[in-house]
């Protein structure tokens, strides 16, 4: 069939990123399980009626796939800033209660609201300062809030406008202290031989007056949320390169949270691999290399 060599995977409940491998690869190799399990010189029939999977079920596990491996395993892209957005879309839409429900149905929706509301702490005093939150407001996609209520997203938009204000205070901080070390150095000198002359206007306003608005941080915030959001197709490291001299402080901030993972999954797939190494090397090093790397493998 002209398909790749691949082994199927087996998905470890521990491990949910393992269930987005194996519908990768289950999907992947669909025509040569079914081949195999309608071949009866291979599989009885007893088990391939155990085994076979209806069309439903692999159209569901081709729509999965992709949204598994992008939303929140995305190892190249941002991936913290969707963590909320996607949270309380599931709590809010897709697991709300329908008349159309079963009673099991409706006992499964609201035991997994329940618990996924819990894990997530929604209700926490402290949500608005959590570096989730903060990666959201700062990803030009998810900034307007639009999953939260009025009066949590005001809050929220708050502490976004006192970080601003803290790391402008902190750049304006360095700048002096750099000043005084004699690195920098500004001084108001005169005019340029050849520059544009003054105008009455900034005679009696100052050189500095257009400049006051750029400086002020609650205005660059309030620029930035009144920004159309960016479509969810688009990247918002992409989109911070382009609009980084408009919002400087926030581009700051940006480029602190948005970094952060929103997930554990390359730092368990680091360690996993270098466990797999000092089993493949124990025969291999003396006790004291293997007793060093377990040492490392465990505690770094």
């Amino acid at each position: 069939m002209s398909l790749p060599p691949h082994r199927l995977i087996q998905s470890c409940k521990t491990r949910w990123n393992s269930v987005c491998d194996m519908f990768e690869r289950l999907v992947e190799q669909r025509w040569a399980v079914s081949a195999v399990l309608s071949d009866r010189s291979v599989t009885k029939l007893a088990d391939a009626r155990t085994l076979e999977l209806r069309d439903d079920y692999w159209q569901l596990m081709e729509d999965m796939a992709p949204v598994l491996g992008t939303l929140m395993s995305a190892e190249s892209e941002v991936s913290i800033s969707n963590t909320y957005p996607i949270t309380f879309s599931l709590i809010n839409t897709h697991l709300s209660a329908s008349d159309e429900d079963s009673p099991k149905v409706a006992d499964f929706k609201e035991k997994v609201r329940d618990s996924l509301g819990e894990r997530m702490k929604i209700q926490s005093d402290d949500l608005n300062t959590s570096t989730p939150m903060i990666a959201t407001m700062l990803d030009p996609r998810h900034k307007h809030l639009g999953f939260l209520p009025p009066a949590t997203r005001k809050s929220a938009h708050s502490t976004l406008l006192q970080m601003a204000t803290a790391e402008r205070d902190s750049i304006t901080a360095g700048a002096a202290t750099a000043g005084d070390d004699g690195n920098t150095v500004h001084t108001a000198g005169p005019r340029r031989h050849g520059a544009k002359p003054t105008s009455a206007m900034s005679l009696l306003l100052g050189e500095t007056y257009s400049d006051a608005r750029k400086g002020d941080v609650e205005s660059e915030v309030d620029m930035y949320l009144k920004d159309p959001p960016a479509p969810l197709e688009s990247s918002p490291t992409c989109w911070w390169k382009v609009n980084e001299r408009r919002f400087p402080t926030l581009a700051t901030l940006a480029k602190r949270y948005l970094c952060t993972p929103g997930t554990s999954v390359p730092s368990e797939r680091v360690f996993s691999v270098a466990g797999l190494t000092v089993n493949r090397l124990r025969t291999r090093l003396t006790p004291e290399h293997v007793n060093m790397l377990i040492f490392l493998n465990k505690n770094i």
